[in-house]
């Protein structure tokens, strides 16, 4: 049987690649001209307006809102439908609306700006984490203002990479490579392992978010009291490398300055299951706390734990083989 595409097929994958690249272009355009006039207008001004739009967009995504209202409801121990978890949601959407303010002023931020904008707690830690002159995995999740971590370090001499989608948006993609670049913060494609462990052996940084959400196979955790998963890849790269891990977070002050801070170091010893399920549970703790410090500045717009009964039932049962110690992906299916 031929396999070869019909002319139909050809025309509607060329539709759906040039509606692609039009959608892509029109994000484009659509970013630098709201990063433009961002730069132009005093950040007193912008940082109102935008949580007026996160506001807005919270009343308007029904389907986004309900996400971040359910994943709020386990940090608070609530229903989704409690008064708490309903304010928390909308800090939330209006926190991740000044943090994209701030990621855009990045273009035209210098270092005495930066400087004014981020306190860093406990700088010591990093001191500590760099003794072997290796580099370090700074695991974070998405809270506060965590694209300004590594602008805060970059003013003491440390530079990071971080883990990006490079399979789309390549103009924005390129364009916010650039602008980190002079920040101190390098981009690296998701698809390519070499080049971290090429920036850690040399003895550079690399960071790595945590909270992507429930995946079968990836390692069991109790987060802030319920069972999910948090990736392999920090551990994983830990035990390979021999660079401890290095939990941080950065949230936003009440005038609208950001302390950033480092939780005590993790290593991982070594790639054995029980190695790996140790040092990601310990990294699950530290950023549970994190994010229980002040939960309406995390802004998490995928469900973080498992959705159905079975994947629960799933999630509970990875995580008590994997506290007896025993290869949870090895579990009967």
């Amino acid at each position: 049987m031929s396999t070869a595409a019909t002319a139909p097929e050809v025309e509607r994958a060329r539709g759906a690649t040039d509606g692609e690249r039009r959608r892509e272009q029109l994000t484009y355009w659509g970013y630098r001209l709201g990063e433009q006039v961002i730069n132009l207008l005093p950040r007193g001004l912008v940082l109102p307006l935008a949580a007026a739009a996160g506001n807005a967009a919270h009343d308007l995504t029904a389907d986004k809102r309900a996400v971040v209202r359910q994943n709020l409801a386990h940090v608070h121990g609530l229903p989704a439908d409690h008064p708490r978890v309903r304010r928390a949601a909308r800090r939330a959407f209006r926190n991740y609306a000044r943090y994209l303010v701030d990621v855009m002023r990045l273009e035209d931020l210098d270092s005495e700006e930066v400087a004014k904008l981020v306190d860093i707690d406990n700088l010591e830690l990093l001191d500590e984490a760099r003794a072997g002159e290796r580099g370090v995995l700074f695991c974070t999740v998405h809270v506060g203002g965590m694209d300004l971590i590594a602008p805060a370090l970059y003013q003491h001499g440390h530079e990071m990479h971080v883990v990006a989608d490079d399979t789309t948006y390549g103009r924005l993609y390129e364009h916010l490579r650039e602008i980190r670049a002079r920040h101190g913060l390098r981009l690296i494609g998701w698809r390519s392992l070499r080049p971290m462990f090429k920036a850690l052996k040399e003895g550079s940084n690399l960071v790595l978010f945590c909270d992507g959400g429930y995946r079968d196979g990836d390692v069991p955790v109790e987060l802030l009291g319920e069972a999910t998963t948090f990736p392999a890849g920090p551990a994983a790269l830990s035990a390979r490398s021999g660079a401890p891990m290095l939990p941080v977070a950065c949230l936003r002050l009440p005038n609208d300055r950001f302390r950033t801070w480092g939780l005590p170091l993790i290593t991982a010893s070594s790639d054995e299951p029980a190695e790996i399920y140790r040092a990601t549970q310990a990294l699950a703790d530290a950023l549970g706390d994190a994010i229980a410090e002040d939960p309406g500045q995390w802004y998490m717009f995928r469900p973080v734990w498992p959705q159905t009964d079975a994947d629960r039932a799933r999630a509970r049962d990875a995580l008590a083989a994997a506290r007896r110690g025993e290869d949870w992906t090895k579990r009967p299916a």
